[in-house]
């Protein structure tokens, strides 16, 4: 009766525990499963973040690193190796101080975890010290190496003091105030040294309208004539870099420019002369003056005097004394149709003699009036 039974109801009843079982244990692996997946998700992305992290430092973590000594660093994490190579030493050369400092400072910047502690930072600075260099700073070196305020800034400035130009701000602001750039300067040429007078004078830190106006006195009036049709700049910066285009591009056209396309000014002065002015009498009158003097000439003279002239070491064309017969101003004689010999002044050693000239039309003019 107990089989007819289980037959009738179709599954035995062990199979059914036994399903039930395996259902069960499916739906806790499942559960295991995913609860196993949500955590491994969390730490990928726990590291993705670290990894982002190091990669673009926030401002915070840089600060607190900057503000972290480097004693207090753990090991693991200082740097060990040195980037720059040494400095060359210093031996007290006054116009090597200036590159010799800016090298020493640029090895403390980078170098300086791996060079160790404030003393070590001035110890090394000391190193890099010879010959009349050293000498010169024993005193303080001695006095100041186990200070514990002794640093690499400290006996740099002290170096300073020493080494230094201090006339050199003086010199840099009288520089930045007189300085012109050349006609014939690329732009491109001249701000390397704008810009370095503009660093020595202390000029960096100035607002951008204060150095714009030093710039703009300085370039060429041709280029400041073209900014003017530039946009305004935001900054200094942008100001210069507008300038460098504007003048490329205008020195580049311009070598395939004619004459009068690269004058046009002068050339516009001169039509307007002409079309819009009349000449005065004044005017008139002056041009034919000139003329009469460019066409006074020396005076023929005889063979005698011209030896005369020669041992007496005076020009051989006019008789004038001061300059030679290449330098002569007035005009070749001309061989007169009755050549009689002519007497030229007698001239003393020393004396300054005049020359001999042929009269003028204006001269000869006023002698026939007299003669009438």
């Amino acid at each position: 009766m107990r089989h007819t039974a289980e037959q009738g109801t179709g599954t035995p009843q062990w199979m059914q525990a036994f399903l039930a079982q395996q259902e069960q244990y499916i739906a806790q692996q499942q559960q295991r499963m995913h609860t196993m997946q949500e955590h491994h998700q969390a730490q990928i992305q726990a590291l993705q973040a670290s990894v982002q992290a190091l990669q673009k430092p926030t401002e915070s973590t840089t600060s607190v690193s900057e503000s972290t000594s480097v004693e207090n660093q753990p090991p693991s994490f200082r740097r060990t190796k040195a980037i720059l190579p040494d400095p060359p030493k210093f031996d007290g050369t006054r116009s090597d101080f200036e590159g010799w400092k800016s090298l020493v400072k640029d090895k403390i910047e980078v170098d300086g975890e791996v060079i160790g502690s404030s003393r070590n930072q001035f110890i090394y600075v000391t190193s890099r010290l010879e010959g009349k260099g050293l000498q010169l700073a024993l005193t303080f070196i001695t006095t100041h190496r186990d200070s514990p305020k002794a640093s690499s800034a400290k006996i740099l400035d002290y170096l300073d003091t020493i080494f230094g130009d201090r006339h050199k701000v003086q010199r840099a602001v009288e520089t930045l105030r007189t300085m012109k750039q050349s006609s014939k300067e690329p732009f491109s040429g001249f701000i390397p040294r704008f810009e370095k007078a503009l660093a020595d004078a202390g000029g960096m830190d100035w607002p951008d309208a204060v150095k714009r106006s030093h710039l703009d006195g300085a370039i060429t009036f041709e280029l400041r004539r073209l900014a003017i049709t530039m946009p305004v700049a935001e900054t200094y910066g942008k100001y210069v870099d507008e300038l460098m285009r504007v003048s490329d591009l205008y020195r580049s056209t311009m070598r395939h420019a004619s004459k009068e396309q690269q004058h046009p000014t002068r050339r516009e002065a001169t039509s307007s002369d002409t079309m819009d002015w009349e000449p005065t009498r004044a005017a008139s009158a002056a041009p034919q003056n000139n003329r009469s003097k460019e066409k006074r000439r020396a005076k023929w003279v005889s063979q005698q005097e011209l030896d005369k002239r020669r041992q007496e070491g005076n020009c051989l064309r006019c008789g004038g004394s001061g300059h030679f017969v290449n330098k002569c101003e007035y005009a070749k004689p001309r061989r007169p149709i009755d050549i009689s010999p002519a007497r030229g002044p007698q001239a003393a050693a020393g004396r300054v003699v005049e020359p001999q000239l042929e009269d003028s039309e204006d001269e000869g003019d006023s002698k026939v009036e007299e003669l009438n």
